[in-house]
């Protein structure tokens, strides 16, 4: 997750002020259908973790609205059976970061600045498809614990609109010579059309997260299973 600039279509003036905040909610947060699994499927976010209990701006969020500038931290964590140098590997290479991230359509790393990548997301919201780019930048890791980056301001394609400001990182733990856990953690602003739904906004994005990194769980073993054989 890294800067994202994009346009809202016009609406009536006597329900503008609901269409932003729809259009805002349907493209902060991909569609539902086809990330969290099949109906039924239960993914649970752990709360208590190798980084200890979770903490969003320094405190719980679950019983206020942010206001408008204000910043929302989601995160997601899963074991994986794999060794921790195959794992930093895989979120090292940031062009594969789609394989377990769909939503994501591409990133590309910036020629002449290994640090830059350009993120493309798709969405399809309203009877149309949407998609918007951004830059982030990678910060300096610290090998096999973490890999931090920063959404570059002003990088986003699509002129006027909202832009939402983020970072995000991941964090690894080695568990034994054969797994480690791997904990996922983005920060961003919430704009202020969005400022009245945050609340809702952190279980759904949580679940994203979630999913996501049962995938790269996924991947990661059958890339280390391939590699072995």
């Amino acid at each position: 997750f890294s800067s994202a600039r994009f346009s809202v279509p016009a609406a009536p003036p006597t329900h503008r002020g609901r269409a932003v905040t729809s259009m805002a909610i349907s493209l902060a947060v991909p569609s539902r259908a086809g990330l969290l699994g099949a109906p039924g499927t239960r993914l649970t976010t752990p709360r208590n973790s190798f980084l200890g209990p979770q903490k969003r701006l320094g405190r719980d969020t679950s019983s206020f609205a942010p206001h408008a500038g204000q910043w929302l931290e989601n995160s997601a964590q899963i074991d994986v059976p794999t060794p921790i140098e195959t794992a930093w590997e895989l979120w090292e290479d940031r062009e594969r970061i789609p394989q377990w991230m769909p939503w994501i359509t591409s990133v590309v790393i910036q020629d002449g600045d290994a640090s830059l990548s350009k993120w493309t997301l798709s969405t399809h919201q309203f009877n149309r498809d949407w998609e918007f780019s951004w830059l982030a930048k990678n910060m300096t890791p610290l090998k096999y614990q973490k890999i931090h980056w920063r959404s570059v301001p002003g990088s986003g394609s699509l002129g006027g609109g909202l832009e939402i400001q983020n970072q995000g990182q991941i964090r690894f733990q080695r568990k034994s010579d054969g797994s480690c856990a791997v904990k996922l953690t983005i920060s961003y602003e919430v704009p202020g059309a969005l400022a009245p739904f945050a609340n809702l906004l952190t279980p759904v994005v949580e679940g994203i997260l979630q999913a996501d990194m049962v995938r790269f769980r996924d991947y990661a073993v059958e890339t280390t299973t391939v590699d072995g054989g």
